[in-house]
């Protein structure tokens, strides 16, 4: 019955990780955009720049996070 139990969490885990690379790319692509805004010399500058400092620091976040959940899943 542990069998069971650990194959049922290591596909838990498979795809828990599956859609944390899900919303890394959704992440990445809205700093792409809040850029092209930028760099269109938008009106609103002073937002986006702020825009672009938070979603810098929500994807470090991220990719720490990732690199983590990576490293567990692969010790399993």
């Amino acid at each position: 019955m542990s069998n069971v139990l650990n194959v049922a969490k290591s596909r838990n885990a498979k795809s828990e990780f599956k859609m944390l690379i899900v919303l890394a790319f959704c992440l990445v692509a809205l700093s792409f955009f809040a850029i092209g805004f930028i760099y269109a010399q938008a009106p609103a500058i002073t937002i986006l720049i702020k825009l672009l400092a938070t979603m810098g620091a929500v994807n470090i976040a991220m990719v720490f996070y990732t690199i983590k959940k990576f490293n567990a899943l692969s010790n399993t």
